[in-house]
């Protein structure tokens, strides 16, 4: 699949108006600490973002940290901010294996948890009913390599109840907001390689068994966190989409960043392959199918995870964002930009 736009630096730009002629909104996802603590962020958020996705505030550690109460505190702090400015809105991990209060993770129970589950979804997306028009509403159900693993992720929720529990999650989130799009959400599902595909096949598998069961789901949630030094499997993902749009769904890019640990140190040569990365990722990607928007793991580098979890080697720190710890643009930025106008 050859490539086509114009250069920037090192970073392919591929124009927006090209990307079958719509304008793909850009998300961006928001860690609720910074948001209250830098005003620089929300002045950033009002001027770049069309879509602002709660990081962590709609998680269970957040909302149910207490078994006998929900605290929609931060929750309802990041959706007002956006609603006040006119944004977007996507719900983020409402059900996760990670992320949970320890009293969830204690509970063996499967009827109790089978309630606590439908309870929780039926509170959380029915709340924010006409507020928030997508969600995630399963992260990451999948093993990291289901080749030799098998389908399903271990897990609090996997472990008591089997793969009904994606049924279940999909069936409250429906019931309590009809008119929400449904996704379900997991990573690596772009690079080139055996264990991507069988990742890909699993999702696939997850989701027409959903449809077989006439349980709405609506698409497929990219995470999108690019390694610098990984190939996009290009064929392997025309193949993945094309098997999602003969069932009818479609695809988001959820939590784009890119994994600069094994770049060179030199801010600008770096800065240079991470939005080439990024530029290979989604000019394959759109020109396959436009997304329901491309939202980045986060705005500036300050704020990111990635410096904990794939630590570099030398005294650099990451640069996966598209902003600079300083906010400069860089040209991660450019080539999102370049996709969503």
């Amino acid at each position: 699949m050859q490539l086509s736009g114009a250069v920037v630096g090192n970073a392919l730009l591929n124009p927006a108006s090209s990307v079958a002629g719509t304008k793909i909104p850009y998300g961006v996802a928001v860690h609720l600490e910074p948001f209250r603590n830098d005003p620089m962020l929300k002045k950033m958020l009002v001027e770049h973002a069309d879509v602002i996705v709660p990081m962590n505030a709609l998680k269970w550690a957040s909302l149910r940290y207490d078994p006998a109460r929900f605290d929609f505190t931060g929750a309802d702090e990041l959706i007002d901010f956006a609603e006040q400015n006119g944004k977007k809105i996507h719900g983020h991990g409402p059900l996760w294996y990670h992320a949970n209060p320890a009293w969830l993770d204690a509970t063996q129970s499967p009827a109790k948890l089978e309630k606590l589950l439908v309870e929780h979804i039926s509170v959380v997306v029915g709340r924010y009913a006409g507020r928030i028009g997508s969600w995630d509403v399963v992260n990451e159900a999948i093993s990291h390599d289901p080749s030799s693993e098998g389908t399903w992720r271990s897990g609090v929720w996997y472990n008591a109840l089997g793969p009904k529990y994606v049924d279940l999650a999909f069936k409250a989130a429906a019931a309590a907001d009809p008119a929400a799009k449904l996704y379900i959400n997991d990573y690596d599902l772009q690079d080139a390689g055996h264990r991507t595909v069988s990742r890909q096949r699993a999702i696939l598998g997850i989701v027409r068994r959903l449809q077989d069961n006439n349980i709405p789901v609506h698409g497929v949630g990219l995470q999108s966190h690019l390694y610098a030094e990984r190939e996009v499997g290009q064929r392997d993902l025309a193949l993945f989409i094309e098997q999602l749009q003969q069932m009818g769904l479609g695809v988001s890019v959820t939590e784009l960043d890119v994994i600069d640990w094994k770049l060179t140190a030199d801010p600008k040569l770096r800065d240079r392959a991470v939005g080439a990365t990024a530029q290979q990722y989604l000019a394959a990607l759109t020109e396959l199918v436009t997304p329901q928007f491309i939202t980045s793991w986060g705005l500036c580098d300050r704020y990111s995870w990635i410096n904990e979890a794939f630590p570099r080697t030398d005294a650099a720190r990451a640069r996966p964002l598209p902003f600079d710890r300083d906010w400069k643009a860089k040209p991660l930025f450019d080539v999102i930009k370049s996709f969503t106008g």
